[in-house]
């Protein structure tokens, strides 16, 4: 897959979680912890992704709900889902665990290496005061971080990718998307004309009808070169 590094990018936007964090892992673990204590024949793994492709995505195309009430409302909408009782305190702490989550051993090189180069950014369907802990534990790097907490519009919607070019006055054509997602940043950041790199961490299959990204990457060790810095 050829990358045109041409317009020279000035500015790097970055989806966080599932591209520079690793929520997968601290999520799967508080929905094993909540599982534990219910009397349901499910396994985390399949509950997990019941939860995420059933409740979670479909939730972000809903009507605006803060990140950790979307959190705690789809967790309970997936424990209904298998029958579970379910109690007010429910997903309360869904929010506090996705905060805990660590950066992927190979982000904060790589991060280190594009600061001396372009200005960083993230764009995240998150809220601020979950982002703020993933931003401190990378060592505060980005020149802007932006949530659906500013635009009440989760990505795919373009608010966000918009917003970011707007506050950090670099236009399209010199922006570059390095994301996880197939199912919130392709849809928009493709069609929209930003180069876009998929770190494909779960080395998935591109759904059909999604739109193909610039680069693929299975982690973020390979962008510096792809960006002729390395």
């Amino acid at each position: 897959m050829f990358f045109d590094i041409n317009p020279t990018p000035k500015l790097l936007t970055f989806d966080c979680y599932g591209t520079l964090i690793d929520w997968d892992s601290a999520l799967r673990s508080y929905v094993t912890e909540v599982l534990a204590h219910k009397d349901i024949a499910v396994s985390p793994d399949e509950f997990y992704d019941t939860w995420y492709y059933e409740n979670a995505l479909p939730m972000l195309r809903g009507p605006f709900k803060i990140y950790r009430e979307l959190l705690r409302d789809s967790l309970q909408d997936a424990l209904r889902h298998y029958g579970a009782t379910v109690g007010a305190s429910d997903g309360h702490g869904f929010g506090d665990a996705m905060a805990q989550a660590a950066p992927f051993p190979d982000t904060l090189d790589v991060l280190r290496e594009l600061a001396k180069h372009f200005k960083l950014a993230i764009i995240s369907n998150s809220q601020d005061d979950i982002v703020s802990h993933a931003v401190d534990r990378m060592e505060n790097l980005f020149d802007v971080v932006l949530t659906a907490e500013t635009t009440h519009a989760y990505k795919p919607n373009p608010a966000l990718f918009e917003l970011v070019l707007e506050e950090a006055g670099v236009d399209v054509s010199r922006t570059v998307h390095i994301a996880q997602s197939q199912y919130v940043d392709l849809p928009q950041s493709v069609p929209m004309g930003m180069r876009t790199v998929w770190i494909n961490r779960n080395a998935q299959t591109l759904n059909p009808g999604t739109p193909a990204p610039h680069a693929e990457l299975p982690d973020l060790r390979g962008v510096p070169g792809l960006l002729k810095i390395a």
